[in-house]
């Protein structure tokens, strides 16, 4: 009789231990700022409420045993750390583009994107910045972006996945909510600007003060635009948004050809939407 209260209790507790993870990680999913991808599982799920966080917005290398970025912010505050296992048959580029639609539905800056060898050594990115030796592959099948979420609260997203060696297939997401806000000015390069172009056929810019073109804001994003055009001479691209007809004025007099830009429908909402001509 002792045995089986005894059994019974334990797997009570066992119960309640199971439930109460589930709810943790129901929890920890709701304060994400996307829907994970629906064919994966969870390997991490990490939440710091005072973190010192390294925000990478460029290639990384290693100098004199330290971690070196091309560009980065340091800042503190809420750090959101998770990584998913894919399910066999699903390709970390499917898990990847969805999450970054789910992003860029969002008001949003796009800052920095990477693909295979260009990112760096994928020992540095999985056991230095993401402290995850799970994550170490290949560098030729690894992919990053950064990308700053503009709502309230400001977050920083970082997106990384990797195929390892075994064929095992991961994607891994730092949400990071800095107290106090990043205010510095972050812009893309444009040979990130151009690599999202290509790869998922639009860009959607930030809101542009473009009835004055003088704005820091708007000249930074113009010079961007410009070098980005110049950088493939036989990019052609449409522009649509109630603000499209001011930037593709601001393009032309930044010297690019007619020829490359079309006007698109214009919309009532503010903003612009790049989009490619094939």
């Amino acid at each position: 009789m002792f045995l089986r209260r005894t059994t019974q209790i334990g797997c009570s507790i066992a119960a309640l231990l199971l439930s109460t993870a589930s709810l943790a990680d129901e929890a920890f999913e709701q304060s994400l700022s996307i829907t994970p991808f629906a064919h994966v599982s969870a390997v991490q799920q990490d939440r710091v409420a005072d973190a010192e966080y390294q925000f990478i917005i460029g290639s990384i290398r290693r100098i004199n045993n330290q971690l070196r970025a091309e560009r980065e912010v340091r800042a503190s505050g809420e750090l959101l750390r998770a990584t998913w296992q894919l399910k066999d048959g699903y390709a970390p580029e499917e898990a990847f583009r969805n999450a970054l639609q789910q992003l860029t539905e969002q008001p949003h800056t796009l800052l920095y994107a990477c693909d295979g060898r260009e990112c760096g050594s994928s020992s540095l990115w999985a056991n230095q910045v993401f402290g995850n030796a799970q994550l170490y592959g290949p560098e030729e099948d690894q992919r990053y972006l950064a990308l700053r979420l503009d709502g309230e609260p400001q977050q920083l997203i970082a997106l990384y996945s990797i195929t390892r060696g075994n064929k095992r297939s991961y994607l891994h997401m730092d949400q990071f909510t800095p107290s106090p806000v990043v205010t510095q000015p972050l812009y893309p390069t444009p040979t990130t600007l151009l690599k999202v172009l290509k790869r998922e056929g639009q860009l959607l810019l930030p809101t542009l003060d473009l009835q004055h073109p003088d704005a820091d804001a708007t000249v930074e994003w113009v010079r961007l635009l410009v070098r980005m055009l110049r950088t493939d001479s036989l990019l052609r691209v449409s522009i649509d948004g109630a603000d499209a007809p001011a930037l593709v004025q601001a393009l032309k007099a930044g010297g690019i050809r007619d020829q490359r830009l079309n006007v698109g429908e214009p919309q009532p909402e503010q903003g612009v939407r790049i989009t490619r001509i094939r």
